[in-house]
C-alpha cells in the first residue's frame, strides 16, 4: 500500500487578500477526510486567538495537519493519504498574519515541499480548539513530512472583494513554482454547486496553458455536494505513482447527476424501509433508531445525510402515521353522524335556521335533542384527537360531540343539507361574493357593478352566480356603505353645528346658502365620500337644514335611535313597578316579564300563507324566538284563507295581521274581504282597535307591467287602511324581519298612546337631563342612578319625579330627560339646573353641546362626558378623548358650571349628582326671579310669543285632500263619493294620533271636516318620504263606541296625492281667479243669468279647445282636405252654414261687451263713493287719535305715515337690522318712557342724540301699535281674517268651499280684503310690512325671519279678546300664518304685483 502526502493550497491572507471567504480549501479536506455526514462541518476559521493558534492543533504553523485516510480504486489499489493545507492565520486583535520568526510569503511558504512541526496534532474542526482532549488526538508522524503532491484549489464561486484576476495570478504563480520542483500537481475547481461561468472558464484556460505541457489536470468539485472529492485526490495519487491507466476524469455535470440518482435511491429505500418496519405512531426515536440501525439501507442514508436527517424523516413518517390514523378515526365518526343526522334531523326546517348560522344551528340542536347521548359524548376534559392518541375511544362507538367542530363534520351536515335543499349552495356564494366586496376597497358608494366587474373575473362566487344575483347583491352592499357613508356625513354636519346655528330661524335656504356651507366642508373625506351621489349628499344637507330649523323627532337623522324614543322605552321598562299602566294600554300578547308571545294571523289564498310562514320560520329560532332591540318575542302562527271566514279568527289577542297577495285573482279576492270586513263588520271593530296590518306583495310569473300594477294599487290599498306595504321583490333578503318590525313597532307604539302621565305637581326642583343622539353609550347606564331610588315616581313619559335629601332637608326633584334637540320645547319652563352628557369620543356631541350651554348661561349646569373606560385611563389612552375632554372642561369653565366623567361601564349612585343639586337649590331663587321677569316682558308684549307655549307652533291647512264618503249602503264596497277634507300636516308628526272615523260625521250623517295642521310641503313629499313616514308611525282608523247610539257604517279616509306646486323660489303670475269667484266679487253669474248660446259648428270642428285655439286637423290640413280648392268636394252647403253662424256670433259677443262696459261704469261710480266715504271716516279716526295722543300722530314728510313711526322706523333699519332678535329681545322700560316724553315735547327729537339702544326703540314702536294707534282692523275685517285664515272651519265659514281650502284663492281674498281698509289704514300698514320685508332680507344678521316676525307682532297687529287659553290655542297658528303671508306676499298684497310662492 503506497503511502502520499498531499498539501492542498489555495489563495490566502487577510480579508483584503483572499476576499470576504476563503476557497473552500477546508472544506474540500474535511470532506475527503470524513465524508459521513454528521463529520462533515461546514464552518472552519482561520482568524484565531493568540492561545489557539499556539495550541498543539496549529502549533504556532501556518499549516494545519488534517491525519491519513486509506482511500481504494476501482481496480482495487490501496493508498493511505497524509493531508496538509497550507494556509494563513490571522490574529484576532490586529486582523493581521501571525509572525513566525523569518516568515516567507504565503505564495512561496505554501509550495514548500518539506513541513515541520513536532508534537502537532490532527485537526477535525473549529470546535475543536482549546478542547483538544476531548476530541481524537492523532499526531503527524514524525513531526515532519515530505509533499509528494499537491492540490491546488481555484474558487469558481463570487465572492465580494476578490477579483478573478487576483486569484488567477496567484494560481499561476504556485504552479509555476511547483512545476519547477518537479511535483505533480492537480488543479482543482471548488464550490461548483455555485459557480460562475466566466470563473469556469479562467480555470480551464490555466489547465489548458501549452507550457504546462497537458501536466495540469482541472478537476470539478463541490465539497457541500460531495461531488469528485475523492476523484481528485485518487489522481494526484496515480500521477504521483506514475500509473498509466489512471481514472476516468468525469464532468461536474454527470457526477452532480449520478450523485442525485444515488441520493434518490437511498431515500426511497429509507423510506420503504421506515414505512415497513414503523407501523405504530408511538414509537418514539430512540426506539425506531435503534431498529432500523440493523439494516443496511439505514445506516447507507445516514452516512450520506446524516442522523439529523434520518430523525427528521422518522418524525416526518410519524406524523403520518398519526394524521393517517385520526382520518381513519375521523371518517368513521362521520359515516356515524350521517346516519345520526338521518335519524335525528328527518326533517331540516325542523332547524328554523338562518343563511348565516345554519350548522351552528343544527349543533344546537343536536345537543338539546332528547336523544343526544343515544349518539354523542362528551369530555370536556380532553378533545376527541388526545382521547384517541390514548386510545381511550376504542370501546366507544358513540361521537365524540367536539368532533363537530371540524369542517370535515361541516362538510358532511353540508352535503345532508344540500340534498334537502338544493339551493344552500347559492347562497353560500351569495355570502361569499358578498365578503369580497366588503374586503375591495375599489368599491365605492355610487359606483355601478360594471366599472369593477373586471375585479371579480375568475372569482368562483362570482363566475357561479346569475347577472340577477350578482347585481342584487351589489346592490345590498352599496346600500350598505351608502348608508355606512350618509351616517359619517351626517356625523360631518353635526361636527359643523356652530356654523349651522346661523340657518336656525331661516326660511328660505338659497342656493348661495348651500354653495357656502359646500365650500367649508367639501374637503372632508367624509364629504367626497358622497361625490357620485351628489343629489343625494344635497338631499341630506337639506334634510339637516330642515332639522336645524325645526328640531323636532321626525326631523332626527337618528331617528330610529333618537334619544327621546330611548328614553321612553328605558323609563317604561325601568319604572314598570313604580306606576300604573291602563289595562287598554298593554301589549296584545300574552307571557311575562322580558319574554312576550305574539300571536300573527297570515291570511292569503292558496299556498302564499304557507310559504310566508316558512319564510318566517326560517328567519327565528328553533323555538319561534325572536329578538328586537335586546327583547325576545315567541311567536305564534295562525293561517287562514283570504276569505271573510279567515277575519273571524282575529280576537283580542291578535298581535298582528298579515295579508299576502301574488296575482290580479288574489289582491281582489283580499281586496274585497278586507273592504268589506274593515269597513262594514261592526262586529269586529273592538277586535281590529289598534291591530297592525301589513300588506305583503310576492309576485309570482308576471310581466312586468303586471307586477308594477299590482305593487301600486297594493300601495294604494295600503294607504287607504293606513297600514303598512312590504314589497318581497324590493327587499327580498329582509322582507321578513321588516314585518316583525313593523308589528313590535306598532304594539310599542299603542303601548306609549295608553300611558297615563303622572302628575308633576309641587316639585322643588326641576332638572333637564340633555343626551345627545347617536352617541354611542347605553342611556340605560345614566338613567340607572335615578330610576333605582325607592322614591321613584314617573310624572310622563320624558320624566321621572324623585325625593332626595339636599342640604338639611327632602326635596321633591324632578328629572327631565331629552334629547340636545328636544329641549327647544322646555325652553319657556321654569328649569332650575340643566346636566349635559356628551361622549368623550365624539366631536360633534361636543359642538351641539357648547351651543345648548351658551343658550342657557344664567342657569347653573353640569356636564359630564361620557368615557368607554375609566376617566384617567380614557384620558391618557386616547388623543381625540383627551381633546374632546378638556374642551368639555373647557365649556364647563367658561360658563361657570362644574365638570365630571362619568365611565359608561361603571356603576354610580345616586350621590352623583348631589353637588349639583345643591348647586341647583342655592341659586333656584335667582333663577325663578329671572324666569318670572322673562314671563312679565312677554306678557307686555315687549317680547315674543315665540315660546308662549311648549310645542311648536304649526301653521295652519295649506292644501286639500279627498276623503271617500258613501251613502248608507249595504254591501261595503264603497261607492266613490268624493269631498275635500285637510291632510296632515310634516309639521304635526310629533303629535301623531289616530283619526276616529265617528269625528268625520255628525248625528245627521252631514260631513265634518276635520282640521289637521298641513304645510305646503306635504304637496311635494314623494312616494319615498310617505313610505318612510309610514314606518315610523302607523295612522290606523279606528271606532271608539258611543253609548245609547245606533252604530253607523263608517267610511274610510284615502288620501290622493295633493296638487303640485312651483319649484322654490319661482316666480308665478297673480293667482287665475276661479269663476265662481268671480261671480261672488262681480255680483254677476248669480242663478239667474242665462247660459250664453253655443254656435252652431259642425261636428268635425268642434273641440275641447277655447275658439281662440281652433286649428285644423293635422292629418286633414296636410291632406289638403280643407283648401280652397277641394271645399267644393268635401261639402260646400255645411261650409256655407258656418260662416252665417259665425256672424251671428260675432254679433252676439258685441252686444255683450256693450253690456258689460255699462256694468263696469256703474261699478267704477260705486267704488269712487264708497272711496269717498272711507276717506271721511278715515279723517276723522286722525283727527280723533290725534286729539288722543297729542303730537306722536302728527303726519310726517312720507304723507299720512305718524311721524314718531316714521323716525322709529327709520332709526331701526340705520342702526338695528344686524341686532339679533330685533322686536324679539325687550328694551328697558326706561328708556321706552324717555323716548316717548321726548317725543311729546318735541316731534322734531331725533333718536340718534337720545343714545337710546336700539331694542328699546322697537319694543316703543310696538307699543306704539298697541297702545297709542287705534286699531287698524274693526272687528268686522278681523272676523273675515279669521275666515279667510281657516280656523273657523270650512262649514262654519260664509266663503265658499273652493275660496276657502284653495291657497290662491285665500290670498285673492286677502288682497281684496285689504283695499276695503281706509286709505290712512292701509298707507300705515303697508309702510310698516313694508319694513319687515327689509327686516326679514337680514334675517342671516338678525335671526328674524317673516315667521319670527309674525310671531311678535301678530297680537300687536290683529288684537283679538280671547274668551280662554283653548281660544287663544286655536286662533293663533292661522293668525301668524296670516302676518307671514303678508310679510311674504307684500308685494302682491300691497304692490300690486306677482305673487311670490312659498314652498
Amino acid at each position: 500500500m503506497r503511502q502520499f502526502n498531499i498539501s492542498v493550497i489555495g489563495l490566502s491572507g487577510t480579508e483584503k487578500d483572499r476576499g470576504q471567504v476563503g476557497v473552500g480549501k477546508s472544506c474540500l479536506c474535511n470532506r475527503f477526510m470524513r465524508p459521513m455526514a454528521d463529520d462533515y462541518f461546514i464552518d472552519h476559521i482561520s482568524v484565531l486567538s493568540q492561545s489557539d493558534f499556539s495550541g498543539r492543533i496549529v502549533n504556532n504553523d501556518h499549516f494545519l495537519y488534517w491525519g491519513d485516510v486509506r482511500k481504494t480504486t476501482d481496480e482495487g489499489v490501496e493508498y493511505q493519504f497524509n493531508i496538509i493545507e497550507q494556509t494563513e492565520f490571522m490574529d484576532d486583535s490586529t486582523f493581521q498574519a501571525f509572525k513566525v520568526g523569518k516568515m516567507d510569503p504565503y505564495s512561496k511558504r505554501c509550495t514548500a515541499t518539506k513541513v515541520f512541526s513536532a508534537e502537532k496534532l490532527m485537526y477535525i474542526c473549529k470546535n475543536q480548539l482549546g478542547i483538544e482532549k476531548e476530541y481524537e488526538q492523532k499526531v503527524m508522524p514524525d513531526g515532519r513530512l515530505s509533499i509528494d503532491g499537491f492540490v491546488v484549489v481555484f474558487d469558481v464561486s463570487p465572492v465580494p472583494n476578490r477579483s478573478v484576476e487576483k486569484q488567477v495570478e496567484f494560481v499561476q504563480n504556485v504552479i509555476a513554482t511547483i512545476l519547477k520542483n518537479k511535483k505533480p500537481l492537480v488543479l482543482v475547481t471548488t464550490k461548483n454547486d455555485d459557480a460562475y461561468e466566466l470563473y469556469v472558464r479562467e480555470a480551464e484556460k490555466i489547465s489548458q496553458r501549452k507550457d504546462y505541457k497537458s501536466t495540469v489536470q482541472l478537476i470539478e468539485t463541490s465539497a457541500h455536494e460531495s461531488i469528485n472529492i475523492d476523484l481528485a485526490f485518487l489522481l494526484l495519487a496515480q500521477m504521483i505513482d506514475k500509473v498509466k491507466n489512471r481514472v476516468k476524469i468525469i464532468s461536474y455535470q454527470e457526477s452532480a447527476k449520478s450523485r442525485k440518482e444515488l441520493l434518490d435511491t437511498r431515500s426511497e429505500a429509507v423510506t420503504r424501509l421506515i414505512r415497513n418496519q414503523i407501523t405504530d405512531y408511538h414509537v418514539l426515536w430512540s426506539q425506531g433508531s435503534k431498529m432500523l440501525s440493523q439494516y443496511r439501507e439505514w445506516n447507507e442514508f445516514l452516512n450520506i445525510f446524516g442522523h439529523e436527517a434520518g430523525q427528521k424523516l422518522f418524525r416526518r413518517h410519524m406524523k403520518k402515521l398519526r394524521d393517517d390514523h385520526l382520518n381513519k378515526k375521523l371518517h368513521q365518526y362521520l359515516d356515524k353522524f350521517a346516519l345520526a343526522l338521518e335519524y335525528l334531523l328527518p326533517d331540516i326546517g325542523a332547524l328554523n335556521i338562518s343563511d348565516d348560522d345554519a350548522w351552528e344551528c343544527a349543533r344546537n340542536y343536536l345537543q338539546n335533542h332528547i336523544e343526544f347521548e343515544q349518539y354523542f359524548f362528551e369530555c370536556p376534559q380532553a378533545s376527541w384527537t388526545e382521547l384517541v392518541d390514548m386510545d381511550e375511544a376504542e370501546d366507544e362507538a358513540r361521537i365524540p360531540f367536539d368532533v363537530l367542530e371540524t369542517s370535515e363534520a361541516e362538510t358532511v351536515f353540508r352535503n345532508y343539507l344540500n340534498s334537502v335543499q338544493q339551493d344552500k349552495k347559492k347562497i353560500g356564494w351569495k355570502q361569499q361574493f358578498k365578503m369580497l366586496l366588503e374586503e375591495s376597497g375599489f368599491v365605492t358608494p355610487g359606483k355601478q357593478l360594471s366599472e369593477v366587474r373586471v375585479l371579480f373575473m375568475g372569482r368562483e362566487c362570482f363566475e357561479a352566480l346569475s347577472e340577477h344575483d350578482c347585481q342584487q347583491i351589489y346592490d345590498i352592499h352599496q346600500d350598505d356603505i351608502i348608508e355606512k357613508s350618509k351616517q359619517n356625513f351626517v356625523e360631518l354636519l353635526l361636527e359643523h353645528a356652530q356654523y349651522f346655528l346661523q340657518f336656525k330661524n331661516v326660511d328660505n335656504i338659497t342656493q348661495e346658502d348651500v354653495r357656502q356651507i359646500t365650500d367649508v366642508i367639501q374637503e372632508d373625506s367624509r364629504y367626497k365620500m358622497l361625490d357620485r351621489l351628489d343629489q343625494e349628499r344635497r338631499l341630506m344637507l337639506v334634510q339637516h337644514l330642515r332639522f336645524i330649523h325645526c328640531p323636532i323627532r321626525d326631523h332626527c337623522p337618528f331617528f330610529y335611535n333618537c334619544v327621546d324614543s330611548l328614553i321612553e322605552e328605558v323609563l317604561s321598562d325601568k319604572s314598570a313597578g313604580n306606576h300604573k299602566t291602563p289595562s287598554g294600554g298593554g301589549w296584545k300578547s300574552s307571557g311575562s316579564g322580558s319574554d312576550r308571545t305574539l300571536n300573527l294571523l297570515i291570511v292569503g289564498s292558496e299556498h302564499l300563507a304557507s310559504d310566508l310562514l316558512n319564510d318566517i320560520r326560517i328567519c327565528t329560532g328553533s323555538k319561534g324566538e325572536y329578538i328586537y332591540e335586546n327583547q325576545t318575542y315567541y311567536l305564534n302562527y295562525r293561517i287562514a284563507n283570504g276569505d271573510m271566514e279567515a277575519f273571524k279568527a282575529i280576537d283580542v289577542y291578535s298581535s298582528g295581521l298579515i295579508c299576502v297577495y301574488s296575482n290580479q285573482q288574489s289582491f281582489e279576492t283580499l281586496k274585497d274581504n278586507l273592504e268589506r270586513t274593515l269597513l262594514c263588520n261592526l262586529e269586529l271593530e273592538d277586535k281590529f282597535e289598534n291591530l297592525p296590518i301589513v300588506l305583503v306583495y310576492q309576485p309570482q310569473d308576471l310581466k312586468e307591467n303586471e307586477v308594477e300594477y299590482l305593487r301600486n294599487e297594493g300601495m294604494r290599498l295600503s294607504e287607504m287602511l293606513h297600514c303598512d306595504f312590504i314589497d318581497h321583490t324590493q327587499n327580498h333578503q329582509k322582507y321578513v324581519y321588516d314585518i316583525l318590525n313593523i308589528v313590535i313597532l306598532s304594539l310599542k307604539l299603542t303601548e306609549m298612546k295608553s300611558y297615563e302621565p303622572y302628575p308633576s305637581n309641587h316639585t322643588d326642583l326641576r332638572i333637564l337631563c340633555c343626551i345627545f343622539c347617536g352617541d354611542q353609550y347605553d342611556i340605560e347606564n345614566i338613567v340607572q342612578p335615578l330610576v333605582a331610588e325607592s322614591t321613584l315616581v314617573k310624572a310622563s313619559e320624558h320624566s321621572i319625579i324623585v325625593d332626595v335629601f339636599i342640604g338639611d332637608a327632602k326635596r321633591r326633584v324632578e328629572f327631565i330627560l331629552s334629547s340636545y334637540h328636544g329641549t327647544s320645547q322646555y325652553r319657556d319652563e321654569l328649569i332650575h339646573g340643566y346636566i349635559y352628557f356628551y361622549s368623550a369620543k365624539r366631536r360633534s356631541s361636543l359642538a351641539n353641546l357648547s351651543i345648548l350651554a351658551a343658550q342657557n348661561a344664567n342657569i347653573p349646569l353640569q356636564i359630564i362626558a361620557v368615557t368607554e373606560s375609566g376617566g384617567v385611563n380614557a384620558f391618557f389612552n386616547s388623543d381625540i378623548c383627551q381633546f374632546l375632554i378638556t374642551e368639555g372642561n373647557a365649556v364647563a369653565d367658561r360658563f361657570k358650571g362644574s365638570f365630571m366623567t362619568f365611565s359608561a361601564d361603571q356603576y354610580v349612585k345616586f350621590a352623583f349628582y348631589n353637588p349639583f343639586l345643591k348647586t341647583a337649590w342655592d341659586n333656584k331663587y335667582e333663577v325663578e326671579n329671572l324666569h318670572v321677569e322673562e314671563s312679565i316682558t312677554l306678557d307686555s308684549g315687549e317680547g315674543t310669543l315665540e315660546n308662549s307655549v311648549n310645542q311648536m307652533p304649526r301653521p295652519p291647512p295649506r292644501h286639500e285632500s279627498y276623503m271617500l264618503s258613501n251613502t248608507l249602503g249595504t254591501d261595503g264596497s264603497g261607492s266613490e263619493n268624493y269631498e275635500m277634507a285637510p291632510t296632515r300636516s310634516l309639521n304635526s308628526l310629533n303629535e301623531e294620533r289616530d283619526i276616529s272615523l265617528d269625528e268625520i260625521y255628525d248625528d245627521n250623517e252631514k260631513p265634518k271636516h276635520l282640521h289637521q295642521n298641513c304645510t305646503e310641503s306635504d304637496s311635494c313629499a314623494s312616494s319615498t318620504e310617505r313610505r318612510v313616514r309610514q314606518q315610523n308611525a302607523y295612522y290606523k282608523a279606528s271606532k271608539k263606541p258611543v253609548a245609547a247610539k245606533k252604530q253607523k257604517k263608517k267610511k274610510v279616509a284615502i288620501p290622493v296625492q295633493t296638487p303640485r306646486v312651483p319649484p322654490f323660489g319661482s316666480y308665478v303670475s297673480p293667482p287665475e281667479i276661479p269663476l265662481h269667484y268671480q261671480r261672488m266679487v262681480v255680483g254677476g253669474g248669480g242663478p239667474g243669468e242665462k247660459k250664453k248660446p253655443e254656435p252652431c259648428v259642425p261636428d268635425f270642428m268642434k273641440s275641447d279647445k277655447s275658439p281662440e285655439q281652433y286649428s285644423m286637423v293635422p292629418e286633414l290640413a296636410a291632406a289638403g282636405i280643407f283648401g280652397t280648392e277641394n271645399l267644393p268636394e268635401y261639402n260646400a252647403k255645411c261650409l256655407k252654414e258656418y260662416e252665417k253662424m259665425e256672424k251671428l256670433e260675432k254679433r252676439r259677443l258685441k252686444e255683450e261687451t256693450a253690456r258689460l262696459r255699462k256694468l263696469q261704469e256703474k261699478e267704477k261710480e260705486q267704488e269712487k263713493k264708497l272711496k269717498r266715504k272711507l276717506k271721511q271716516n278715515s279723517k276723522g279716526l286722525v283727527e280723533s287719535a290725534e286729539a288722543q295722543f297729542g303730537k306722536l300722530m302728527i303726519s310726517s314728510e312720507q304723507g299720512e305715515i305718524p311721524i314718531f313711526l316714521n323716525k322709529c322706523v327709520e332709526f331701526i333699519e340705520k342702526e338695528g337690522l344686524d341686532s339679533e332678535g330685533i322686536y324679539r329681545v325687550p328694551g328697558s322700560r326706561a328708556h321706552v318712557d324717555m323716548l316717548f316724553q321726548r317725543f311729546e315735547e318735541d316731534t322734531k327729537t331725533e333718536i340718534d342724540a337720545l343714545d337710546i339702544p336700539v331694542n328699546a326703540v322697537a319694543t316703543a314702536l310696538k307699543d306704539f301699535f298697541s297702545k297709542r294707534l287705534p286699531p287698524l282692523f274693526s272687528k268686522d275685517i278681523i272676523k273675515e281674517l279669521e275666515e279667510i285664515a281657516g280656523s273657523r272651519g270650512v262649514g262654519n265659514s260664509k266663503l265658499n268651499v273652493e275660496v276657502k281650502t284653495d291657497r290662491s284663492c285665500r290670498l285673492i281674498a286677502l288682497k281684496s280684503l285689504l283695499q276695503k281698509l281706509p286709505p290712512i289704514n292701509f298707507a300705515i300698514l303697508k309702510y310698516i310690512f313694508q319694513h319687515f320685508v327689509h327686516v326679514s332680507d337680514n334675517s342671516k344678521l338678525n335671526s328674524m325671519d317673516s315667521k319670527n316676525l309674525a310671531i311678535c307682532w301678530w297680537p300687536t297687529l290683529i288684537p283679538i279678546d280671547f274668551t280662554d287659553m283653548g281660544h287663544f290655542e286655536q286662533l293663533r297658528p292661522y293668525l301668524e300664518d296670516i302676518v307671514q303671508t303678508m310679510i311674504d306676499q307684500f308685494p302682491y298684497l300691497f304692490c300690486g304685483k306677482d305673487a311670490f310662492v312659498m314652498v
